[in-house]
């Protein structure tokens, strides 16, 4: 396996990986959700792997995409009350279903740890749905605790 940054000709690959994504969000909340395209299409993902501060990676065996990961370099908010930090925000984090426990996404962790370090950044931030047990056994795994709560009440 190899990790390296994405190529646009991987774009309808990473794209179909984003719909696995969608799916399993619209499953686990479908009060939030919908079921259908992904956040970013083809041209989406193009997009991102042009971005300067984002980092669009790819893990492939095979010559086959089997895990991706969409991390973005953020300069923290300052001011009285706040130190202004940089992070690296991983955006998106996924392994293919059939590419599940092989080390695949611990492979695209370590690959967001160095981009974070190269880039002066103090830590990684994600965010994670209550739901995804799995990914937050993941997470936990690599290393990170929970930092703060978005709760919520319905009306």
């Amino acid at each position: 396996m190899t990790v390296s940054p994405a190529t646009k000709d991987q774009a309808p690959r990473i794209t179909e990986l984003l719909r696995y994504i969608c799916e399993l969000h619209a499953k686990g909340r479908p009060d939030v959700f919908v079921s259908g395209e992904p956040k970013y299409d083809v041209e989406g993902v193009c997009r991102l792997i042009d971005e300067a501060d984002t980092h669009v990676i790819t893990a492939v065996e095979d010559g086959r995409v089997i895990g991706y990961m969409i991390a973005k370099v953020k300069d923290g908010e300052t001011g009285p009350h706040m130190r202004g930090m940089r992070t690296l925000y991983i955006d998106d984090i996924c392994t293919a279903p059939e590419a599940t426990r092989k080390g695949v996404g611990a492979a695209l962790f370590e690959e967001a740890k160095r981009i974070g370090r190269e880039n002066g950044c103090v830590r990684i931030d994600l965010n994670v749905w209550e739901f995804n047990r799995t990914a937050i056994k993941f997470y936990e795994k690599m290393g990170m605790k929970v930092s703060r709560m978005h709760m919520e009440c319905g009306l």
